[in-house]
């Protein structure tokens, strides 16, 4: 074997692993990245979406923005008025959570008026909300946390606080069967470009210069019960209506409509 056809097999050697590695490097920044699914990027746009290698799936996207429209806030100084009533019932979305779930919290990037040590308890106001007018047919549990806070098909149901467009308060994104309406995973993240506080719970309170943490997430959450968003006036009392308001807290609580939306979609569990 001559010196020359042994130089010209190490360079053939050196470029197959020089692309071996870079496809490697590939497919590494897919798996790594949250926002991909199997390549698919996933847009911040409210719809449906097909799920690359997954023909049998479907993502769906919750945008709640900013919006006109919604009545007027109740200023923190006026506590002690009771929560309108909605009887329009919330249309279901497609889907509904099995009998146990486990979702995945994230401490970190918590607005400073909201709180990191309010953080656990807010989530959990949030979701006892819903449970609790669906008669414990879903039993959720917090998980391990997680430092995840962005979207992806990872095997975490997560709840963070992270970035989104400036107009977004929250997105909520649901991978599901269309076929059978059963849950594979969910992730939701409250955009922190906003101010948020948190009102404590108190439902008809709220500081008109902010959003209020545990109400948009208990809309974010009506999501992954398996409720659609409303946007119509009729609507406009409803905890799933479709718009947030700075100085609103009155989310944090459901209406006649919102929880009568959840029952009709539970009514098979025995």
């Amino acid at each position: 074997m001559t010196k020359k056809f042994l130089g010209i097999l190490t360079i053939l050697v050196i470029i197959a692993g020089v692309s071996v590695n870079l496809a490697l490097a590939k497919n590494d920044k897919v798996a790594e990245d949250p926002s991909t699914d199997s390549g698919q990027v996933i847009p911040e746009e409210n719809g449906t979406y097909d799920v690359p290698g997954h023909p049998e799936l479907k993502v769906r996207v919750f945008v709640h923005k900013v919006g006109a429209g919604k009545p007027a806030p109740i200023p923190m100084w006026q506590c002690g008025l009771s929560d309108p009533n909605s009887t329009f019932i919330v249309s279901g979305a497609g889907w509904k959570l099995p009998e146990n779930f486990i979702y995945n919290l994230n401490l970190n990037n918590v607005p400073a008026l909201v709180g990191s040590a309010n953080w656990p308890l807010i989530a959990e106001n949030s979701f006892n909300v819903w449970e609790n007018e669906i008669s414990k047919k879903v039993n959720v549990t917090r998980g391990a946390d997680t430092t995840v806070a962005r979207k992806g098909l990872d095997g975490k149901n997560i709840v963070a606080w992270g970035s989104a467009s400036g107009s977004t308060l929250g997105v909520t994104y649901i991978w599901y069967y269309p076929s059978s309406g059963a849950v594979v995973e969910l992730d939701t993240i409250m955009n922190t470009k906003f101010v948020w506080t948190w009102s404590g719970g108190t439902s008809t309170c709220a500081y008109t210069n902010s959003y209020d943490a545990q109400s948009i997430l208990t809309h974010e959450l009506g999501h992954w019960f398996g409720l659609d968003d409303e946007y119509t006036l009729d609507y406009k009392n409803n905890t799933m209506y479709g718009y947030g308001s700075k100085g609103d807290a009155k989310a944090d609580t459901l209406t006649t409509g919102d929880i009568d939306g959840a029952k009709d979609i539970y009514n098979s569990f025995k």
